[in-house]
C-alpha cells in the first residue's frame, strides 16, 4: 500500500487494486465544486487532468475518489529535460485555464504530474482551489514551480546536471541562493533570470521574502488587477528558452549513426529479423532495454505495439527520443534508468515512490536487449545469471537478446585488460545461463558471429 500524507485536504491510497483518494470531510465541498465545474470537464475531457471514475461520501463526511491508473507511473528523478518542460508547460497552462474560470493551483509541484507514454497529466485534483475573495493577488503556488521546474532546467542547461541527480537529492527542488552563484554572468542578461533567480536568490540570502510577499486585498477575484497572466506568460517563455537550450550530443546519443563496428550487411539484417518478430502482433507491450536513440523501439511502435517503454542511462540519447517521440506520436514511455542499478524506492519509509523492479514486474510481452548484455555484465559486473533471473521477473512471454562474441570489437573495448576474465564467454555459456528461465524458440543469424536469440519464458 502506497499512501501521500503531505496535502492536509485528503490523502492518496494506492492498495494494488484501486487509487484512492481520500478526501477529508473540510474539504468535501470545495472538491464537490470542482467536479461539478467547467474547468474540471474541460481538463479531463483533453486528458490534462486524471479525474475520478468513482465518487463515494464516507462515513466520516468526506469523499473516496476513485482515479484512473496511469500504465507505468514515473517521477521527476526518471524524466528527461525534455520531459520536465513538458511538464512545467502543463502546469503553466492548467493554472493559466484555473485562473481565467476563478480558480487556481494551490501546489505546482513536479510530482504532481504523470507521464502517459509521451503525455503529461496533471494528478493532484486536491491542488485546483476556487480563489477567495481575500486571497492575495498572485500566484500562491508560484515559488514552488520556480523550485520544482525553472531552477532544474537552468541547472540542466547552465551547470550540467540532470533531473535525476537534483530530484533524487531534493524532494522540493531547487533554491535560487543554491545555484546563482554558479551562474555564468552572460546567461543572467535577461529579465526572466532576474525574475526568477537572481531576485529570489538575493530574498533568500536576506532571509526577508516573507516580508515582501504582497499584502491580501479584499476585491473580488473576477476584479482583481494583478500580473498574474502576465507572469505565467513570463514562465512560459522562459521554460521554453530553457528547453531549446537542453539540446545536447554524448557518447551514445549519436549511436545509430556511428556504429562502425557493424558492418552494413549486419544491420540491416537485425533491423530485418527485429521488424519480422515486432510485426507478428503479438506484442502490445514493449521494454527497450539500452534504447539509444529508439531505433528498435520507433520500430515496436509502427508495428502496433500500444506501449513502448524505453529505458536507457544517457540521458542526451533519451531526451532525443522523447522529442521524436511526442513529434510522431509514437506511444514510448523515456525512462532514464539504468538496469544494472535500477530506480529504488524513496521517501518516508520507502513507500512515496514504487521501485523500478516492482514497476516493471511482469508487465512486458517483449523485452529488447540488443547490444546491450555485454555492456551489463562487463561493465556492471553484474553475474550473467543472476541478469535473467531479473529479466523473467519483467519480461511475460518473449525475450530477444542479442549476442555479442568476446571477440566483438566493442566487447574487447569495454573490456579492456580484463578480457582474460571472459574466456568462458561463448554462445554455450550464454545459453545455459539462460537455459533456467527461458527456452530457445529461434536463433538468427546476422553475421558469421552475432546472434539474435529469441527466447521464450518458460
Amino acid at each position: 500500500m502506497r499512501v501521500s500524507f503531505r496535502d492536509p485536504a485528503g490523502h492518496l491510497e494506492d492498495n494494488g487494486q484501486r487509487i484512492l483518494r481520500h478526501v477529508h470531510a473540510s474539504a468535501r465541498a470545495q472538491t464537490e465544486r470542482l467536479l461539478d465545474s467547467d474547468l474540471y470537464r474541460q481538463l479531463t475531457q483533453e486528458g490534462l487532468l486524471v479525474g475520478a471514475v468513482s465518487v463515494e461520501v464516507t462515513p466520516e463526511g468526506g469523499l473516496l475518489l476513485e482515479h484512473p491508473r496511469i500504465a507505468l507511473p514515473s517521477y521527476p528523478f526518471e524524466w528527461t529535460p525534455g520531459m520536465l518542460a513538458d511538464a512545467a508547460t502543463l502546469t503553466l497552462d492548467i493554472q493559466r485555464r484555473a485562473w481565467a474560470q476563478g480558480w487556481t493551483l494551490k501546489d505546482a509541484a513536479a510530482n504532481n504530474v504523470l507521464f502517459d507514454g509521451t503525455r503529461p497529466v496533471f494528478c493532484d485534483l486536491l491542488s485546483l482551489r476556487n480563489r477567495q475573495a481575500d486571497d492575495a493577488p498572485g500566484w500562491q503556488a508560484y515559488g514552488q514551480f520556480v523550485r520544482h521546474f525553472i531552477l532544474p532546467l537552468l541547472a540542466v542547461t547552465e551547470l550540467g546536471r540532470t533531473p535525476r541527480d537534483i530530484f533524487l537529492a531534493h524532494r522540493d527542488g531547487l533554491r535560487a541562493a543554491e545555484i546563482s552563484p554558479f551562474i555564468p554572468w552572460y546567461s543572467q542578461m535577461n529579465l526572466a533570470m532576474w525574475l526568477h533567480v537572481r531576485l529570489p536568490a538575493r530574498l533568500e540570502r536576506r532571509r526577508i521574502s516573507k516580508a515582501l510577499r504582497p499584502t491580501a486585498t479584499h476585491t473580488s477575484p473576477s476584479n482583481a488587477s494583478d500580473g498574474t497572466p502576465w507572469l505565467l506568460n513570463n514562465l512560459q517563455g522562459f521554460v521554453a528558452r530553457l528547453n531549446g537550450r537542453s539540446h545536447q550530443l554524448s557518447a551514445w546519443s549519436a549511436y545509430t549513426g556511428n556504429r562502425d563496428h557493424y558492418a552494413d550487411a549486419e544491420l540491416e539484417a537485425k533491423r530485418t529479423a527485429v521488424a519480422s518478430i515486432v510485426s507478428e502482433g503479438r506484442y502490445a507491450s514493449v521494454l527497450d532495454v539500452g534504447a539509444n536513440s529508439g531505433e528498435f523501439s520507433q520500430l515496436a511502435a509502427q508495428h502496433g505495439a500500444r506501449q513502448i517503454v524505453a529505458l536507457d542511462d544517457d540521458l542526451n540519447a533519451l531526451n532525443a527520443l522523447y522529442r521524436h517521440s511526442r513529434t510522431s506520436g509514437h506511444p514510448i514511455q523515456c525512462l532514464h534508468a539504468n538496469m544494472a542499478r535500477p530506480t529504488p524506492a524513496t521517501g518516508w519509509q520507502l513507500a512515496e515512490t514504487l521501485p523500478l523492479p516492482e514497476r516493471f514486474a511482469q508487465r512486458f510481452d517483449l523485452v529488447l536487449m540488443l547490444a546491450v548484455v555485454h555492456h551489463l555484465v562487463v561493465t556492471e559486473r553484474l553475474p550473467l545469471p543472476q541478469l535473467f533471473i531479473v529479466l523473467s521477473n519483467y519480461c511475460s512471454d518473449t525475450l530477444l537478446i542479442e549476442f555479442v562474441p568476446r571477440d566483438d570489437p566493442r566487447f574487447i573495448e569495454i573490456a579492456g585488460p580484463n578480457i582474460a576474465l571472459y574466456d568462458h564467454w561463448d554462445l554455450n555459456y550464454f545459453l545455459a545461463s539462460a537455459q533456467p528461465w527461458f527456452e530457445l524458440q529461434q536463433e538468427i543469424v546476422i553475421s558469421t558471429q552475432r546472434r539474435l536469440l529469441r527466447l521464450r519464458r518458460r
